[in-house]
């Protein structure tokens, strides 16, 4: 007598459906586990690098600022997200993951230093965050990175954020409802910078360009991004 054997069932496509949904849930958990402990490991490396009393106001103040630094990355993130994807045009998506934490990293704790109670400084004191983020970047790239030529590069870059920084910082000097202005408008030109550095960067190494030998080609896509950037996200307002 032939031998019975029962047909293995295959699954449902309601169990197919479930098993991506779940699949697609652990995968963006696991990805926002490594945003954060990005994060972290960049925030407490730039405190280090601030000066006593600066980064001790900015640690007493930081579940406040983060709360406030995270709602003005989501407000602009629609309008920005544009500009990159078009200029981030023939980037491979996979590179952009890559870097994507890091400069997610720098931008919100650019942010949350631009909340920070700390009239007339936070401008220069995002030196040492985009001083960190570049290092990164290069690593991530495999690139041998200078400490000096980059510190010289992003103090001469930050100026062009100090304009608009300087309403804030004004702002901030006025009690109650002016420091709040004051942190909204600075933290969204401090990430609005770092996040433009950040993939101007990204850009020119995966081209193959060198940002130390080329800075004039640098300075002009910086300048050229961070226009378009604040320029629509003006405009979305």
């Amino acid at each position: 007598m032939k031998k019975f054997t029962f047909k293995k069932r295959s699954k449902s496509q309601k169990q197919q459906v479930e098993e991506l949904e779940n699949k697609e849930l652990q995968e963006e958990i696991e990805e926002e586990e490594q945003e954060e402990q990005e994060f972290r490991s960049f925030f407490s490396e730039t405190l280090k690098r601030l000066p006593e009393k600066t980064a001790s106001i900015i640690a007493s103040s930081y579940e406040k600022t983060r709360g406030q630094a995270e709602k003005i990355l989501a407000k602009s993130k629609e309008s920005f997200d544009g500009v990159f994807d078009e200029f981030l045009e023939g980037v491979e998506e996979e590179t952009r993951k890559k870097c994507h934490n890091t400069i997610h990293a720098a931008s919100l704790t650019a942010a949350i230093i631009g909340c920070s109670p700390i009239p007339f400084s936070d401008a220069f004191l995002l030196v040492p965050v985009q001083l960190i983020m570049m290092s990164r970047l290069h690593k991530l790239f495999g690139q041998s990175w200078s400490e000096s030529l980059g510190k010289s590069l992003s103090k001469e870059l930050v100026v062009v954020g100090l304009g608009r920084s300087a309403v804030g910082n004004i702002l901030k000097l006025i009690p109650a409802v002016g420091t709040v202005a004051g942190a909204a408008v600075n933290a969204t030109v401090a990430s609005g910078i770092t996040e433009a550095l950040g993939w101007v960067t990204v850009k020119m190494l995966n081209d193959g360009e060198d940002i130390f030998e080329q800075v004039a080609s640098f300075k002009g896509q910086f300048k050229m991004l961070t226009k378009l950037l604040f320029g629509s996200n003006n405009s979305s307002k």
